[in-house]
């Protein structure tokens, strides 16, 4: 009896299988084992197509240390030969903005019909002539002109960037590369900080569009987006795209990457023909709005743009003492580092957790600011005790602001979308981002002189905690998911 139920068990033993540790049922439990280190054509790649933002993070502060030499009376700094009129002077900040607005919303749609990269190329051509024009302006309507010219192109790069770059990449690095985009604009604005004191006008423009002529004459080793190829039947060329962008991997596994490519086209293949009507026509288009809106906009209302740009001026209402022109340099390094640190941390952290972070902590040391405003405007002899606090407050801000809210939201908007809604998302989100702005720069010389800077600076603080609210409610985590997954997860929310 004993020996028959031994054989049994023996031979209830032998119908178990083995299976080796390079099977595919292995690979797909353990899906991180694979992940192999980003490329450096793909680091090249990225940091090539990030050259315009970085004009374009000079372009937005240019006015700070032009301004200064367009206001002088010396001919030898002021090109215009005269000071310039606080009428040209609005022309000259505002109408660049509204230009702006045409670019980022009309000419994004142009990637879905020559590409990409073509699309790219051509806005990088445009920075440039409109740059070279711009330095050697020497009338106000010319200044203006070329701005506004600057401005459409650099907007119109801006828009695709975010969508480029997250083509080129793969699900568990799309976070980190995407987070780039800020850095670059970041970069620039040091760039302008550090070079605009120290040269003039013409020399000074010139030097700030330099990224844009190593762009066009390096960006056509960069391939076309993969999923941009495919989905117009280019499968050769994506196949080829993908073994530059992952030169470190075998052709099996290239092979499998445009598997997935595939995958994600057939799960969003509902929207391949597409309108911006569909935005708002198809549920979790709207929601996908929606949830983009929510940083983009805690970003914008977090009152960034008015302290980056009214930087100088704020410092000197605050009668602290320091040189604009110190603390614009000193805030603006501590600001690219803190994005570089972001940039590297947001797939280990999260999307949704650091913003969460920021928008909450960007909030505290813009309400301290505020609070010193105010006690500016009622006299107190408290505030004696205090100068310290606006260099502590605005560099606490752009630390804080540039851990989440600062680099995250463009990274998140190319993610919700799917392919061929993505230029147009990125239409309306720039088209929402450049009407706020526009609003924010023109209220805010009017509305801190009638209330008081201190209301301004406390309604940015409002905003960053009621983004924060907003973004833990109704904000989901896509950290590691694919665009097939994404969409899924906005069809079920």
């Amino acid at each position: 009896m004993e020996e028959t139920n031994v054989l049994k068990n023996s031979e209830a033993l032998q119908e178990v299988k083995y299976i080796p540790n390079d099977s595919p049922t292995v690979q797909k439990l353990k899906p991180t084992a694979d992940r192999k280190q980003d490329t450096f054509f793909l680091y090249l790649s990225v940091l090539l197509t990030q050259l315009p933002i970085i004009v374009s993070g000079s372009c937005t502060v240019w006015t700070s240390p032009a301004l200064i030499k367009l206001k002088s009376n010396d001919s030898d700094v002021n090109p215009l030969g005269r000071p310039i009129t606080t009428v040209e002077i609005s022309m000259i900040s505002g109408l660049p903005i509204i230009f702006g607005l045409a670019g980022s919303m009309l000419l994004p749609k142009l990637s879905d019909i020559i590409g990409r990269k073509k699309h790219l190329m051509s806005m990088g051509f445009f920075v440039l002539a409109s740059g070279v024009a711009l330095a050697f302006s020497k009338r106000v309507i010319y200044i203006v002109i070329s701005r506004c010219l600057l401005g459409t192109a650099l907007y119109g790069c801006y828009s695709v960037v975010p969508i480029f770059i997250a083509e080129i990449c793969e699900n568990h690095n799309r976070g980190k590369f995407g987070c780039f985009l800020g850095l670059a604009h970041q970069i620039g604005h040091l760039f302008a900080f550090l070079v605009g004191p120290v040269f003039s006008i013409k020399y000074f423009t010139l030097i700030i569009t330099s990224p844009a002529l190593v762009y066009v004459l390096l960006f056509f080793m960069v391939p076309e987006s993969p999923i941009y190829l495919l989905n117009h039947g280019r499968e050769k060329e994506c196949r080829e795209a993908l073994r530059k962008l992952r030169s470190n991997k075998t052709d099996e596994e290239i092979d499998g990457d445009l598997e997935k490519i595939k995958e994600d086209l057939k799960a969003t293949a509902s929207a391949k023909k597409a309108t911006v009507v569909d935005i708002f026509r198809v549920r979790e288009n709207r929601i996908a709005l929606m949830l983009a809106l929510l940083p983009v906009m805690t970003q914008i209302l977090s009152g960034v743009t008015i302290i980056m740009g009214f930087l100088a001026p704020l410092f000197n209402a605050a009668g602290t003492g320091l040189s604009g022109n110190t603390v614009a340099i000193i805030v603006a390094t501590i600001k690219t580092t803190s994005y570089v640190f972001t940039s590297f941390v947001v797939e280990r952290f999260g999307r949704r957790r650091m913003l969460l972070i920021s928008s909450t902590c960007t909030g505290i040391p813009l309400f301290a600011l505020g609070l010193y405003f105010y006690l500016q405007h009622i006299h107190s002899p408290f505030l004696q005790h205090l100068q310290w606090l606006p260099l502590v407050g605005i560099i606490a801000n752009v630390m804080f602001y540039a851990s989440g809210i600062g680099p995250i939201p463009m990274a998140i908007t190319s993610e919700l979308f799917p392919l061929e809604l993505r230029a147009a998302s990125s239409c309306i989100l720039n088209g929402a981002i450049h009407f706020v702005v526009f609003a924010q720069i023109s209220l805010f010389p009017i509305v801190s002189e009638s209330l008081g800077i201190h209301w301004c600076v406390w309604l940015f603080s409002g905003c960053c905690f009621i983004g924060a609210v907003l973004i833990y409610l109704f904000l989901p985590e896509t950290k590691g998911k694919s665009f097939a997954e994404i969409q899924r997860m906005l069809k079920d929310f």
